[in-house]
């Protein structure tokens, strides 16, 4: 890559992470929260795409933006990101029970289905705004650098979860009741994780919309089911949780083999 090109990207991105973070810190400053919604909150939701948008405008780059979802031509990864997450939770669930860590109990097919459908919109529209920003700006213009996947991965997910701090007290779905000290570095690694993961699912089909509906998917799953029915030993939260240590370590798994799939598959196309 060109010299002068590479430092464009470097500055976009730093313009890009600076301005997302700004939006996000002081946003709590003009009021609303998760559960009762305000001009503050709306936009700390909405800066990830917005931002990326404009800085799209402004520089006239539209090229990587991965607009197009492309169904017919990645329609079984599609099916992957609707079942990897259910499935892996799964696994996690089951990895508890066996360690007695965790049990589900009262669970009710019909109860949890409404809650999910219910939850699915909701977190289909915060999806939308976060992975236009992370996997629709972030991630392609730092591959463009030529930097190390996993280390633009790692730059991704310290952005992500910075970006969750001003409310992550109140996002129940993802904090857990352990204390900041111990949940801060663990839900960074489990950012590291889903950064890994989503941001292979989107090179690789080529689009965000993948990665939008395994984050949403992601989200709505998990949360009710974790939220109502699953009880977890007091002091294992590190363990048995959306950002706990085995659902950190399944996605990260699944996201690395992905990356070696899809590593060793351009190297071959590059060879024909």
């Amino acid at each position: 890559m060109d010299v002068s090109i590479r430092k464009k990207e470097i500055k976009c991105i730093a313009i890009f992470t600076i301005l997302v973070l700004l939006a996000a810190f002081f946003a709590p400053l003009l009021g609303g929260s998760p559960s009762s919604p305000g001009p503050g909150f709306v936009i700390w939701g909405i800066a990830p795409l917005v931002i990326a948008v404009v800085m799209r405008i402004v520089t006239k780059d539209w090229l990587d933006a991965g607009f197009k979802p492309a169904v017919r031509k990645n329609a079984l990864w599609y099916i992957i990101c609707i079942l990897a997450y259910p499935l892996l939770t799964v696994v996690m669930l089951i990895i508890g029970n066996i360690y007695a860590v965790s049990s589900i109990s009262e669970f009710s097919v019909t109860s949890y289905l409404k809650t999910f459908l219910t939850a699915l919109p909701v977190f289909l529209v915060f999806s939308i705004f976060e992975e236009f920003g992370w996997r629709g700006y972030l991630v392609p213009k730092l591959a463009s650098t030529g930097i190390n996947d996993f280390l633009g991965y790692a730059i991704v997910a310290v952005v992500w979860a910075s970006w969750h701090l001003p409310y992550i007290r109140e996002l129940s779905w993802v904090y857990t009741s352990d204390s900041l000290a111990t949940f801060f570095p663990r839900f960074h690694l489990s950012m590291f994780a889903f950064s890994i993961l989503y941001s292979e699912v989107r090179i690789i089909t080529g689009s965000v919309w993948p990665a939008v509906l395994m984050h949403c998917i992601s989200n709505s799953f998990a949360h009710p089911l974790l939220a109502d029915y699953v009880k977890i030993t007091q002091g294992k939260e590190y363990l048995i949780s959306s950002t706990g240590l085995i659902m950190t370590a399944c996605i990260g798994l699944l996201g690395i083999i992905l990356n070696r799939w899809r590593v060793k598959n351009e190297a071959l196309l590059r060879m024909e």
